[in-house]
């Protein structure tokens, strides 16, 4: 991937974070950082955009309505897009700035 595109796509991703909140930060966390992630699909994707939960190998993400379900959805196909670890480090320091702020 080219670094201008790159570099858009990071700032995008960026500012959809921005909309997530703590409970579905935490949900993203939890599949990003788990075994399941190789498994999740852009079908995968687009139902947590459209506020249904996904299984992967019998493991259920996304179960609650998520008010953010957009930003969630988008998060993981950035992450399919960009790498888990870059999306799961930025969700960190998001999340621990929300806290920081409560």
């Amino acid at each position: 991937m080219e670094g201008e595109t790159q570099q858009d796509l990071r700032a995008e991703l960026l500012r959809l974070q921005a909309g997530l909140t703590e409970a579905s930060i935490a949900e993203a966390l939890r599949l990003l950082e788990s075994d399941r992630f190789s498994e999740l699909t852009e079908q995968h994707v687009r139902e947590v955009m459209e506020y249904r939960p996904i299984e992967l190998s019998g493991e259920r993400f996304f179960g609650r309505a998520w008010s953010r379900g957009k930003e969630a959805g988008a998060t993981l196909g950035f992450a399919r897009r960009l790498g888990a670890k870059l999306v799961c480090d930025d969700l960190v320091r998001l999340r621990a700035s929300l806290r920081g702020c409560s």
